[in-house]
């Protein structure tokens, strides 16, 4: 298989690109990759991949071809992991914060049971607070938005937040009680 050429002029363009751009490509790929030699790899091969897409990356901002290249070069990592098959050379907090935890089938029974009450609870409030409440709680919108489209005062806001949270709280705490206390437990059992 023939590889595809490049003009001189576009040769000469990728050059310019290179010497502006390879330090901190190859200072970024190395705390992506962790390894110098791969981060070497992955700049070079970036770069090839920008020759040959010159036709829409060149006639980009210079910032814009800079996030092009590092956003290559995260693909091309992800992609030789991915075909590796090796997660274990990811970082062991990394491979954790992904990893789907398993529900126990009781737990969410019960979070299912809390969060069909707490939109009871919800619904129960008087209308200016329900609207304030779904607003903060189930679109999460910030005090001011909130504020500005309701059209009340950001202490109004705050006032019918602190007040929805209470109801909440007592509505729900046994729930939550139970929940904190099992976490607890668990949280002991690890350190021990």
């Amino acid at each position: 298989m023939t590889q595809p050429r490049i003009t001189k002029e576009t040769a000469d363009q990728v050059a310019a690109l290179w010497d502006r751009e390879a330090e901190g490509l190859l200072r970024y790929t190395t705390v992506i990759a962790n390894n110098a030699s791969e981060a070497g790899d992955l700049v070079s091969r970036a770069f090839e991949a920008v020759a040959l897409a010159w036709a829409t990356v060149g006639s980009r901002e210079p910032d814009a071809q800079r996030a092009w290249l590092r956003r290559t070069c995260k693909n091309m990592w992800i992609d030789g992991i991915r075909r590796s098959e090796n997660l274990s050379r990811l970082q062991p907090a990394l491979a954790e914060r992904y990893h789907r935890a398993e529900l126990d089938p009781a737990d969410l029974a019960l979070l299912r049971l809390a969060a069909d009450h707490c939109l009871c609870v919800i619904n129960s409030l008087p209308t200016a607070r329900r609207r304030v409440a779904v607003l903060y709680f189930l679109e999460e919108h910030p005090p001011p938005v909130i504020a500005e489209l309701l059209g009340i005062a950001p202490s109004g806001v705050r006032k019918h937040v602190a007040e929805a949270r209470r109801r909440l709280k007592e509505e729900l705490g046994p729930f939550m009680d139970d929940r904190h206390e099992a976490r607890s437990g668990l949280r002991k059992e690890a350190r021990a």
